[in-house]
């Protein structure tokens, strides 16, 4: 006997076509990248909404080079190859110009990990074939060289943050920029955590900031970090309530609006733009300085992290081997300067 839902609906039907989208395939509906990415890569693998809203940007530009949105079927060798090749000699915003390798590999990466997905799946394309794994080549990027504010520069922009007028949610500016420029340097941490810090994590007695595995990089570790009395001493003054960001920006605007801002801030302090990063870098080239490692201060699983991607040679220094090679210059005016002469 049939049996159907209050809506009058076969629940046959209700499984074929809704609860197992693979029958759908069979009938000639491709699956949207996007549809995949938040109905159930996003929720499965648990992904952040910055994550999530990365991937679609990536899917933006997919859909720009196909013509339309892009689906299941569109995932081929070739048709990503020829994407990567079109995104990287394409100009999409003319204010910043051609994409970076590293943009570039995030894309291959992003339409890699959903397409991998799928293919574990065995999931079908609309004609009913399995979905093979991707065989495209990955894009080059050149190993990034460290480069970090030095220690003068970072003091040239406390100096000019001081200087800063206006409010950022209901906190002066110079007290809002000279304070969280000095505990990022101080703690190490990214920018992402210090922008969610609340007074609740604030021990202005300790002069510690503790930084919670939710708000941090990876979602894996809460850290506790020392400050100094100074700063501790300075951040009180605007003490908020315990569930108060303690640098609000989020509070009323975009994240990504906060890099413009520091780029005004080092135009102002006479130092060359760097991100915020640059800031943590300098914290583990100092560190490495010191003859410190700088692994437990950033949270890293591993010393060829900071190797690879802080440490900045301007600051620790750099590693010279010549001294153990021999000197294999023969000036003229020594007496085995001939050819064919042994010294």
């Amino acid at each position: 006997m049939p049996i159907f839902t209050a809506d009058g609906v076969h629940l046959y039907t209700l499984y074929t076509e809704i609860l197992c989208p693979q029958k759908v395939a069979k009938k000639g509906l491709a699956m949207t990248l996007r549809e995949l990415l938040i109905d159930r890569v996003a929720p499965l693998k648990n992904l952040s909404d910055r994550s999530v809203s990365m991937y679609l940007s990536t899917l933006d530009r997919f859909r720009d080079f196909l013509g339309h949105e892009p689906t299941v079927d569109d995932l081929e060798d070739l048709t990503a190859a020829k994407f990567l090749r079109w995104r990287a000699a394409t100009v999409h915003d003319i204010n910043r110009g051609l994409i970076s390798p590293a943009s570039l590999a995030k894309d291959s990466a992003h339409l890699r990990s959903l397409w991998t997905w799928l293919a574990r799946k065995r999931w079908k394309r609309s004609d009913g074939e399995l979905l093979e794994f991707p065989d495209y080549a990955r894009p080059r990027v050149p190993k990034p060289v460290p480069k970090a504010f030095n220690a003068a520069e970072l003091a040239q922009l406390v100096e000019a943050a001081r200087h800063r007028r206006g409010y950022i949610c209901g906190k002066p500016a110079a007290w809002y920029w000279t304070t969280k420029i000095q505990a990022m340097f101080q703690t190490g941490e990214r920018i992402g955590a210090v922008l969610e810090l609340r007074w609740e994590q604030v021990d202005l007695e300790r002069h510690t900031l503790t930084f919670l595995a939710a708000t941090r990089k990876g979602h894996r570790e809460t850290i506790t970090r020392e400050i100094t009395p100074a700063l501790a001493k300075c951040l009180a003054t605007q003490r908020g309530a315990p569930g108060e960001r303690v640098w609000p920006w989020l509070d009323d605007r975009q994240a990504l609006s906060i890099y413009p801002s520091l780029r005004v801030l080092c135009r102002s302090a006479g130092v060359p733009y760097h991100p915020f990063h640059s800031i943590r870098k300098a914290t583990a080239s100092y560190l490495k300085k010191a003859g410190i490692s700088a692994k437990k201060q950033l949270g890293h699983s591993s010393e060829q992290m900071a190797e690879d991607h802080y440490y900045d040679e301007d600051i620790t220094g750099r590693e010279s081997n010549l001294g153990y090679l021999p000197d294999i210059n023969r000036p003229a005016d020594r007496p085995d300067a001939g050819p064919g002469r042994p010294r």
